[in-house]
């Protein structure tokens, strides 16, 4: 894998070469009613624990161009992660370059869904491989896993072809299989994907966890602020009456 510092690209949003990439299609995640729940438990998940420990990229249902001067390759995986790099390698840019970058991400996962599920297990299964693209995983949130036939399936590259890592019952019953990109154990819970961190030992909070503890927050410190104005408004009382 290549470490090259990204090449620049010009002031333009998505110029390179004076070739303008598009950066969306105009369409939501393609069964976004299935898909966008799943998709709020993952990239966002990812995006706010790895950035505390690592530079790193974590985006997802974004274009990734792989064949520079053709605006027709182009994947949008529903998350991709890439290490070694910041998140300032591809803004103001809207979207990820392998040429500029100087390489493919580490990482990548698609959720199942009915109108993905064949490409998934297709051509852009083959794609990933063909790009070289270390780990690939298939998130399955249905009871039945009617879209990819496994919960979850993680693989491994391996001379050029991607080889399912052993996913398994841990102690709590969930399903667990270890992304050794990510460092994290990735747990299939009734449908919802869980990560966890087996070095540090702690689970990862999810987007629903993080909100929660926002809120948390944010109704300690109005809580704090109404306390103080109260303990304000009774000092000045008493010294008025001093």
């Amino acid at each position: 894998m290549t470490t090259s510092k990204p090449r620049p690209l010009s002031a333009q949003t998505n110029v390179f070469n004076g070739i303008r990439y598009p950066d969306e299609d105009g369409l939501p995640l393609p069964d976004g009613l299935e898909q966008e729940p799943c998709f709020w438990r993952v990239t966002p998940v990812l995006r706010a624990y790895l950035e505390q420990h690592y530079d790193v990229i974590v985006t997802g249902n974004t274009f990734l161009y792989y064949e520079e001067g053709n605006r027709r390759a182009v994947v949008a995986p529903d998350c991709h992660v890439t290490f070694g790099l910041t998140r300032d390698a591809i803004l103001p840019h809207n979207s990820y370059f392998t040429w500029h970058l100087g390489r493919v991400p580490d990482f990548v996962m698609e959720i199942g869904s009915e109108s993905t599920a064949r490409a998934d297990l297709g051509r852009e299964r083959d794609l990933y491989a063909s790009l070289g693209i270390g780990e690939y995983w298939r998130y399955d949130p249905t009871a039945d896993s009617r879209h990819y036939g496994e919960p979850l399936v993680g693989e491994l590259l391996e001379n050029g072809e991607y080889v399912p890592m052993e996913v398994a019952p841990g102690s709590d019953g969930m399903l667990r299989c270890h992304s050794p990109a990510l460092g994290l154990d990735l747990c299939w819970d009734a449908g919802k994907l869980r990560f966890y961190d087996p070095v540090r030992d702690v689970w990862v909070p999810d987007y629903h966890e993080l909100l929660e503890a926002r809120e948390a927050a944010e109704t300690a410190l109005q809580a704090a602020e109404a306390r103080m104005a109260e303990m304000e408004a009774e000092l000045r009382r008493l010294r008025g009456e001093a």
